[in-house]
């Protein structure tokens, strides 16, 4: 039997054995620090914040292995990117090896107001709303977000958020080789009829959202949002090589008409797919798994979409 996690959708993936499913096609790492370094450790939980907060542009913040405790609340422990061309990535490399834990005690664990910031190679688990939120300056956009190599566990609302600030939107960015989960015991801290979901985009121009594997996004009462959703006045994105498992809505381009649409859009060599016994269980089960509404000059080829049973709206 496959597992639905190993398989990619993609048109031009190495040669395999029979009865073998093709995996996700790996990222490379980032390239070493080029400028200043400020190293920190599990036990500067509560001065990360200051830390980064002191840091000249061009510094990296490299995280050394272990659990930073970051549920203090948002006054102590949110870390606030608000000076550009900051990075924040773990020293070993190793996304699994550092892990930043609200524990539904702290908002936001990142917010990001500045272009250039990366995150990258490391793991955001239990903020009590969003463990990554970028937004610009008010009516100041940003740009050059990049988001590598995370594994974000049990959000309390979206695992990514992206806001516009007025004109402040957050353009020209990527989400990429990351890991987005809901897993059964996160589940039972998402709010309000199910308000959840993987990345969630307002308002972006030029986002670049690829090989990602995103799963779980569902709760037993309620609709989740999408896996991956780009709407309300975003255009030009790109969704490619990405994996979606077990979530309520798979890939989603605008929400309605209007306001609520999504202008230029390229979907393609996605794989979607509900198998959960669980997913279908919910009230709402597996509504789509790529649905575009109010989402004009889209292209949408080469994905795959599959499920156990039939989706109560469509596969596309």
């Amino acid at each position: 039997m496959i597992d639905l996690r190993h398989v990619l959708a993609v048109t031009a993936v190495v040669t395999i054995a029979p009865g073998v499913a093709p995996a996700q096609a790996p990222c490379d790492p980032l390239p070493p620090p080029s400028g200043p370094v400020i190293e920190q450790y599990p036990a500067d939980a509560d001065i990360l914040r200051a830390t980064i907060a002191g840091a000249a542009s061009g510094t990296t913040i490299l995280l050394h292995d272990g659990v930073y405790d970051m549920s203090g609340g948002d006054s102590t422990h949110r870390l606030v990117f608000s000076t550009p061309g900051l990075t924040l990535r773990s020293a070993s490399g190793n996304r699994e090896a550092v892990i930043l834990d609200g524990n539904y005690g702290t908002n936001e664990l990142i917010s990001i107001y500045a272009s250039n910031t990366t995150i990258a190679d490391l793991t955001l688990r239990r903020a009590f709303d969003h463990p990554i939120h970028a937004s610009g300056p008010f009516n100041t956009p940003i740009s050059g977000l990049l988001i590598h190599n995370v594994h974000v566990i049990d959000p309390g609302q979206q695992a990514v958020k992206i806001n516009p600030n007025g004109t402040g939107t957050v353009d020209d960015s990527t989400l990429q080789c990351s890991h987005l989960e809901l897993t059964d015991a996160g589940r039972t801290h998402i709010r309000d009829s199910c308000y959840t979901g993987g990345l969630d985009a307002h308002a972006a121009t030029g986002w670049l959202v690829r090989r990602n594997l995103i799963e779980g996004f569902w709760c037993p009462t309620g609709l989740s949002e999408h896996g991956i959703h780009m709407w309300r006045l975003c255009q030009d994105s790109i969704v490619e090589e990405n994996v979606v498992i077990d979530c309520a809505r798979g890939i989603g381009f605008g929400l309605g008409p209007g306001g609520d649409g999504h202008l230029r859009c390229i979907i393609r060599n996605n794989f979607i797919a509900a198998s959960d016994a669980g997913l279908f269980a919910s009230t709402a089960g597996f509504d789509s798994g790529i649905s575009l509404w109010g989402a004009d000059d889209a292209e949408v080829y080469h994905n795959t979409v599959a499920s156990t049973q039939t989706p109560s709206a469509s596969s596309i």
